[in-house]
């Protein structure tokens, strides 16, 4: 077995660190919190070598002293065998084997709510209790929300005229042209002027889907076709005080989808960028592509479908990865409607009130 000792700043660091060094069969075998002018976190962590087929080899001959007999030899070899089960032992029970009684009842509670195993070890290694979660996580989810001066500066959101240009970005189905016509709604009941800009021009059923709640909500619609005429289009629709703007849902994985979203950005275009999330979606294939999302400057998360999702603990797991503020979520299809900016608290116990009956 191979042990090595990670030092990192947080939790989640480290164990980052242990599959990059270890691999995704190593065993968390302690972790402990160090104090002091620069806290750390240590980490001891695991990996077993295949006994049974590698005891000739080099990690392997280092377990076996020199034997005068087979009966020593058979012995060393039932130890041997043990030391596996052990080991193996150890992976089936991942986190839980290092908690007990209450934490233990803790770490299984946020499970059942879909919250990712290194998140909620996390979050059981800083409670007592059940309230101690939620004032925790509450506070984790508050991330801070930036000023408009402070988007302003990097060019998120307009400063002429406090125009605000929002544009809508996430992987097919995750409800961005629905989630358009809600916050124009909602825009219009405010007394604002908005229009509609979509530069989806791959599916033609989204456009479509954009033109009639354009007609329905009765707010003027541009299609363009690339990052020049978003230019324009912006320009020509200057008397609007909020412009929404529908791009295409492709998979995060294909770069030229990401490459196409990233030219938009070299125009320097006051956008401010919501990233989509349905709660509906697998949240592995979500958090993996992490990786490309956070190549763009994303300014807010939403989390959409929420209605349709049996557990909700994806929320934590995603505003964890991202570390981004939450703008809202929305909770149906209904326009206007079923859209709720919720704060962290209430976001707490949307996510821990659902899991298994």
């Amino acid at each position: 077995m191979k042990i090595k000792k990670i030092r990192a700043k947080n939790f989640s660091d480290a164990l980052a660190q242990v599959k990059k060094e270890l691999g995704s069969d190593a065993v968390i075998l302690s972790s402990e919190d160090r104090k002091g002018t620069r806290p750390y976190v240590e980490v001891t962590a695991g990996v077993d070598y295949d006994i049974e087929t590698g005891i000739a080899s080099a990690p392997s001959r280092q377990l076996l002293p020199s034997v005068s007999g087979p009966d020593e030899y058979v012995e060393i070899r039932n130890e041997l065998r043990n030391l596996k089960d052990y080991i193996e032992a150890m992976k089936d029970s991942g986190f839980e084997l290092k908690l007990h009684g209450e934490r233990k009842n803790l770490f299984n509670f946020l499970k059942e709510r879909s919250i990712k195993d290194e998140y909620a070890l996390n979050l059981v290694k800083r409670a007592r209790d059940i309230s101690d979660i939620e004032t925790i996580m509450s506070d984790d989810l508050n991330i801070e929300r930036q000023s408009r001066s402070q988007q302003c500066a990097h060019g998120s959101i307009s400063s002429d005229h406090n125009r605000e240009i929002k544009m809508l970005i996430g992987p097919t189905g995750s409800g961005k042209t629905t989630t358009l016509a809600k916050l124009a709604s909602r825009a219009i009941r405010e007394g604002k002027k908005v229009a509609f800009i979509s530069i989806d021009t791959y599916k033609i059923g989204a456009a479509e889907q954009i033109r009639i709640y354009s007609r329905m909500i009765g707010i003027p619609l541009d299609i363009v076709s690339d990052r020049d005429g978003l230019r324009k289009s912006i320009s020509r629709l200057s008397d609007r005080d909020v412009l929404l703007v529908d791009t295409t849902g492709q998979n995060p994985r294909d770069t030229k989808y990401i490459d196409k979203l990233k030219a938009l950005y070299e125009m320097h275009l006051p956008l401010e960028t919501q990233l989509l999330l349905s709660t509906s979606s697998d949240c592995e294939f979500l958090m993996d592509t992490y990786k490309y999302y956070n190549s763009l400057p994303i300014d807010y998360v939403a989390f959409t479908k929420t209605d349709e999702a049996v557990k909700l603990g994806s929320i934590y797991n995603l505003c964890s990865l991202y570390q981004k503020p939450v703008a809202y979520i929305t909770t149906g299809q209904r326009v206007p409607g079923n859209i709720e900016f919720v704060d962290s608290r209430k976001l707490t116990n949307l996510i821990l009130r659902t899991g298994s009956a």
